[in-house]
């Protein structure tokens, strides 16, 4: 919250003029971009240093001058001030010279963002904001997860609809989650693409370490994962952890087979694959497959139906009732082992919904068999309408039923 007003503040890239690799041009794009697209742009100059590529990207943003404000930083004492008064000699009527490292002067730079927030006009085209003929609830957040160039940006930016990560054939380009807005058959959703995840043995670079943990951190904060599998290559040990983490965390997966345009086309290739995949990874099961193109944009509608059909499920809740009056099915048909101890399930109840938990109650905890609990678990993916969802399945112990 600002002054009352929540506001998102977007870090861009450093700029430079693109000259050194590819991707310097393409993030130079990105924050020009995310200039343009702002209520407010904040440019940090160093108060110590003046390089032609800052004489270069105040010309590109010189359009933008009614929105902009030229922050010098380093400023740390009053005799720096005169550092940020020159720079008024750029032709930018907003300047605050400041010192990032020791809060100075970070008031005024606050006070005159809020007062240039208040001058202008609020934005109402955004999905779900005022004007746009819709309330929408909470959005769907989905995680894009998988190894490097796997195809996770070219899949978040086709389903935005705008360039909004950064593709490139360079492994590690994405570092940090990358967020994104979009409406499908009337459901706000939010996608986040992370940064490709490699083992840990592989990772000594620091910035990667970060970013890997950041890309984990986001399976927490998202409602399902979209696990993004090469279709050339197949399903990796890598995959196999990731989703192995995500179902730990009850949300939902999609098993996304990307780059399906490159895979020769032949009868039941489809099922061939599924079949390998099931085969290779049993707990993932219940996960949806569903083969896709990111560059072509082939399957990508099915995929986004599919992610409504998983958030319904992650939704769902079952009344007691109907969940002790299917258990007595399930009991009945699969009696408990007894093995020479007298267990006995009291009852069951749903006690969380995304994630999908139950409880089951029991007469004793010691020695309950495991696989028993798995068959209960598979029972209420089957039969009370979770079947595309993980479902985390408690036992307690209590001595007598309810009534």
């Amino acid at each position: 919250m600002f002054g009352g007003t929540r506001l998102v503040l977007v870090d861009t890239g450093g700029y430079t003029r693109g000259t050194e690799t590819a991707i310097d041009g393409l993030v130079a794009g990105r924050s020009i971009a995310a200039a343009r697209e702002a209520d407010l742009a904040l440019l940090v100059l160093d108060g110590m240093e003046s390089t032609p590529e800052d004489a270069d990207f105040m010309e590109r943003l010189r359009p933008l001058s009614d929105k902009l404000v030229v922050v010098v930083n380093k400023i740390d004492t009053p005799d720096r001030d005169a550092f940020a008064w020159n720079a008024y000699a750029h032709g930018f009527p907003n300047v605050v010279g400041v010192s990032a490292a020791h809060a100075r002067n970070l008031d005024q730079l606050r006070d005159l963002v809020s007062a240039l927030l208040e001058a202008r006009p609020r934005s109402e085209d955004q999905p779900g904001g005022e004007g746009s003929g819709t309330q929408w609830s909470r959005p769907v957040r989905i995680a894009v997860l998988g190894k490097p160039n796997t195809g996770k940006s070219s899949l978040a930016n086709r389903v935005i609809g705008e360039e909004r990560s950064i593709v490139s054939p360079v492994p590690g380009t994405t570092r940090d989650v990358v967020e994104g807005r979009f409406v499908h058959r009337g459901r706000t959703c939010e996608i986040l693409d992370t940064a490709g995840i490699r083992r840990k043995s592989r990772v000594t670079d620091p910035v990667e370490y970060y970013s890997v943990n950041r890309a984990l951190e986001s399976i927490r904060n998202a409602d399902l994962v979209f696990l993004l599998l090469d279709a050339t290559e197949g399903l990796a040990d890598q995959d196999k952890k990731i989703a192995a983490q995500a179902a730990k965390e009850g949300r939902g997966i999609v098993l996304v087979l990307n780059k399906w345009d490159l895979l020769a086309k032949k009868p039941r290739l489809l099922s061939e694959v599924t079949a390998r995949v099931r085969f290779q990874f049993p707990v993932l099961g219940f996960a949806p497959l569903v083969p896709v193109s990111a560059r072509t944009g082939y399957g990508v509608q099915r995929l986004l139906d599919t992610a409504l059909q998983v958030e319904d499920q992650l939704q769902r809740r079952v009344g007691t009732g109907r969940v002790n009056h299917a258990l007595e099915t399930w009991v009945s048909h699969y009696p408990l082992p007894v093995r020479g101890k007298n267990f006995k399930i009291r009852f069951a109840t749903q006690v969380g919904a995304n994630p999908v938990r139950f409880v089951v109650f029991v007469n004793r905890l010691a020695g309950f068999p495991v696989a028993y609990t798995q068959y209960l678990e598979n029972c209420i993916r089957r039969d009370l309408g979770f079947s595309l969802v993980p479902v985390l399945v408690e036992l307690r112990q209590s001595k007598k039923k309810p009534r």
